[in-house]
C-alpha cells in the first residue's frame, strides 16, 4: 500500500508539470529549464507539486498546472500564482462542491435583497454536509475564498443570517477548477 501511495504522488507531480508545459505551449525540457533558472519559479514549482501530490481531486491538479504555466509565461504573475496555488492547495472535493453552490446565483429571479447563501440553503443542496459544513466554510474563509456578507450587516449575522459568497479570489479559483473536463483537457 505504501508503494501505491508513493507511486500516486509521483504521478501527480509529473502530471502537474506536464499540464504546466502543455498549457504554456512549451516542450517539457524548455519549461523545466525556465523554472530551474529562477528561484521564484522554483518556489512556485515546489508549492504546486506539493499540493498536487496531496490531492485526489483531478481538476485541482490541472488547475495547479495552469497556475504554474501562468507563472512561467509571465514572471510578473509569480506572486499571484503562488497565492492561487496556496488557495487551491487545501481545497478538496467537499470544498469544491460548496464553492460550486456558492458560485451559483442564490436568487436567480433577482427579487430577494439578500446576496448570499445561508446554512439551510447550502444544506438543502448538500444535505450530507450537515456535520461538516462549518469546518469547510471555515477553511474557505481562512483561504480567502469565501466570506459572510451578513457579518456586520443589519441584524448582525449569526446562525440563519449567513450570507455566504465567494470572494473574487474564490470565483477565480472556482473558474480554474471548473475549466476542466473529465479527461483533464480544456473544453
Amino acid at each position: 500500500m505504501i508503494k501505491a501511495i508513493v507511486q500516486r504522488r509521483e504521478e501527480r507531480a509529473a502530471q502537474v508539470i506536464a499540464v504546466g508545459a502543455a498549457t504554456s505551449g512549451t516542450d517539457l525540457d524548455r519549461f523545466s529549464h525556465t523554472i530551474e533558472d529562477s528561484p521564484e519559479l522554483l518556489a512556485l514549482l515546489s508549492e504546486t507539486v506539493q499540493a498536487a501530490m496531496q490531492t485526489s481531486l483531478e481538476d485541482k491538479v490541472v488547475a495547479l498546472g495552469r497556475c504554474l504555466a501562468n507563472g512561467v509565461e509571465d514572471d510578473t504573475r509569480i506572486d499571484a500564482e503562488r497565492l492561487r496555488v496556496r488557495g487551491l492547495a487545501r481545497i478538496e472535493t467537499q470544498e469544491a462542491k460548496i464553492m460550486a453552490v456558492l458560485g451559483q446565483p442564490q436568487n436567480p429571479d433577482g427579487r430577494s435583497p439578500w446576496t448570499g447563501w445561508n446554512r439551510a440553503e447550502i444544506l438543502a443542496r448538500l444535505p450530507g454536509y450537515v456535520d461538516v459544513l462549518d469546518a469547510s466554510m471555515a477553511l474557505l474563509v481562512a483561504e480567502g475564498l469565501a466570506a459572510d456578507a451578513g457579518v456586520g450587516g443589519y441584524g448582525g449575522g449569526g446562525p440563519g443570517r449567513e450570507q455566504w459568497n465567494l470572494t473574487d479570489f474564490g470565483q477565480n479559483c472556482l473558474r480554474l477548477l471548473q475549466a476542466v473536463t473529465p479527461t483533464g483537457q480544456q473544453p
